[in-house]
């Protein structure tokens, strides 16, 4: 008997290894959908039940709803309730019958990662296979599981949003379709809502509620609508269900019954298909219609919209008022500011006209429409506000949702960006007096705005800066022109404006930084007077005066998305006769 070539050996060790990963490779391949070419890209629900076990043993499934839903379409009776169950008790509420889309069917211990996975396996498998015998197109058997279980499913680029943007524009529409409900269509996610006082007239209590402890019912009044998430949070809580289970049972619960009303008045007209005005009457049913594409709304787009009241003031003024054993200094002696206890000025806020400057209430509100003092406290309540204090609510340069933080993203944009992008963040203590002004009663005076310069003799009309004489002739920067331009871009806006009036000069500090331009009569000093030629060694944070000069201008232009760019040179250096550049872009 021969002994087995070491190298045929290898050989075939090799070849096993190469059909052994490649046939595990056709188990993993499947992709995420795999939609064709004339179907949209769909954002998939993400399975992956791990229960308390601390890893998946396959990757998680990417599933499509809206295929399954689509495939569904032609069956007889209720699409959804061929794989969820549509309705169950819940004695936590006043009305235990609720609607919950519930899926699987089977009762599920969401702890074991064992009876997840025979869960659905069980349930979708046994559709599958129930289709396949019936001769439909169908999904996978069990086996084939790198079919639903990808390995690496193929991203695709979408612009959806993964939770519904509920904005100014979308409540609007269903504001407007509920002035239109039939009394008797009974569309509340909690069916009986009691009305205390008086009502908009607007039908709000379709679907806005509050629950009285008290009297253990949900009841609803004017001027107390909140957001959903105030009450509704991630998971169930004692007398409120999660967001996720909520939000369907309300919004989709509402469509489908919406749905069968349309339908059942189209069969009375003789009509079977639905059209796309009909669509419109009851909403979308599928994911792509509410966690589906979205634009932001501009300022100018929400001002046209119904302006959304619930009993706010146009101004009002921002204080937090101390309460007793806190260390909060008394404001000086016959101030207007309420009790006497606040440590600075009141704040005006116009907020009204702030509204447009978000996409909805929960821009600054986070999840609950209240007062700012009622979570963020003197000394910050780790429960209601996360800990954050009032002060640092308003302050915090990088929180997108507080005041400073709003100001600083206003000033990343092009308009605002080439003198901004040199100046710290954090908030200036030249800047407190611009906003802690004391009480407005309730108006706030307009902000002028600034004239345009005219005075040659203090902003010259034209400069030479004559840093590179040797290649090129003068630069003729047109400084009038351009500090014209920032006082007109700066006269469009209403944040620009009240910021920039708190000082003299204001605009020329973007580029004549640290120097002191308060009084009017002082003229800005030249570039040279603190950069030198060349740089000085001892203060390397200072650049030379030609570094300074070209940082401060072709930056200013990239951010603005100004022409001549960096690498136009002759844009800005005409050449000078018979001196050679060769390679010098934008020369000719």
């Amino acid at each position: 008997m021969h002994r087995p070539n070491r190298k045929v050996l290898m050989i075939l060790t090799g070849l096993s290894f190469v059909l052994f990963s490649g046939g595990m490779a056709l188990l993993h391949c499947g992709t995420a959908g795999e939609a064709g070419p004339g179907e949209a890209s769909a954002l998939p629900v993400i399975i992956a039940h791990q229960g308390s076990a601390a890893r998946l043993d396959r990757p998680p499934v990417p599933f499509n709803h809206d295929r399954h839903t689509a495939a569904l379409k032609e069956e007889k009776g209720d699409a959804c309730a061929a794989c969820h169950v549509l309705k169950e008790t819940d004695m936590r509420l006043t009305d235990p019958e609720v609607k919950v889309f519930r899926f699987p069917k089977g009762v599920l211990d969401s702890t074991d990662k064992t009876a997840a996975m025979t869960a659905y396996h069980n349930q979708c498998v046994s559709c599958h296979r129930t289709r396949a015998a019936e001769g439909k197109k169908t999904g996978p058997d069990i086996g084939l599981c790198g079919k639903c279980h990808v390995r690496k499913p193929v991203a695709k680029a979408v612009t959806w949003a993964w939770q519904p943007v509920f904005n100014y524009l979308r409540h609007a529409k269903h504001a407007q379709a509920a002035e239109k409900f039939d009394p008797a269509d009974k569309l509340n996610v909690v069916e009986k809502v009691t009305v205390v006082g008086e009502t908009t007239g607007k039908k709000c209590e379709t679907c806005h509620h509050t629950y009285d402890e008290a009297a253990k019912k949900v009841v609803y009044k004017k001027d107390t609508e909140n957001s959903c998430r105030a009450c509704h949070k991630t998971k169930d809580e004692k007398n409120a269900r999660s967001m996720k289970q909520v939000s369907h049972a309300a919004c989709l619960g509402c469509h489908l019954t919406l749905a069968e009303k349309v339908k059942k008045e189209l069969v009375q007209q003789g009509r079977t298909e639905l059209t796309d005005q009909d669509k419109k009457r009851f909403g979308p049913i599928e994911c792509k219609g509410c966690h589906g594409e979205h634009k932001e709304l501009t300022p100018e787009e929400i001002v046209k919209i119904p302006r959304l009241v619930r009993g706010q003031k146009d101004v009002m003024d921002l204080s937090l008022v101390a309460t007793e054993g806190t260390a909060i200094q008394k404001a000086p002696a016959g101030s207007a500011d309420p009790a006497n206890l606040v440590r600075m000025k009141l704040v005006p806020f116009n907020h009204k006209s702030h509204e447009p400057r978000g996409q909805f209430c929960n821009s600054c509100h986070h999840y609950s429409i209240e007062k700012c003092a009622n979570c963020h406290t003197a000394q910050g309540d780790a429960k209601k506000g996360g800990g954050i204090t009032y002060e640092r609510a308003f302050h915090q340069a990088r929180a997108q949702q507080s005041c400073a933080g709003c100001h600083n993203t206003a000033k990343e944009a092009k308009n605002c960006a080439g003198c901004h992008q040199w100046m710290p963040t954090e908030v200036q203590k030249s800047s407190c007096s611009v906003c802690h002004k004391g009480s407005s009663g309730g108006k706030l005076a307009e902000i002028p705005l600034t004239p345009l310069f005219q005075d040659k003799e203090k902003v010259p009309e034209k400069l030479q800066i004559k840093g590179l004489e040797k290649e090129f002739k003068p630069a003729e920067m047109p400084h009038m022109k351009i500090v014209n331009k920032l006082v007109a871009i700066s006269n469009e806006s209403s944040l620009a404006r009240t910021f920039h009036a708190v000082k003299d000069q204001a605009l020329c500090s973007g580029c004549h930084h640290r120097s002191d331009l308060q009084q009017a009569a002082v003229k800005a000093p030249k570039c040279s007077t603190c950069h030198n030629r060349p740089f000085d060694p001892n203060a390397l944070g200072k650049p030379g005066v030609l570094a300074a000069y070209h940082r401060q201008c072709i930056g200013c232009h990239q951010a603005m998305h100004q022409k001549p760019l960096a690498l136009d040179c002759a844009k800005c250096h005409p050449q000078k006769d018979g001196v050679q550049m060769t390679g010098l872009v934008g020369s000719k």
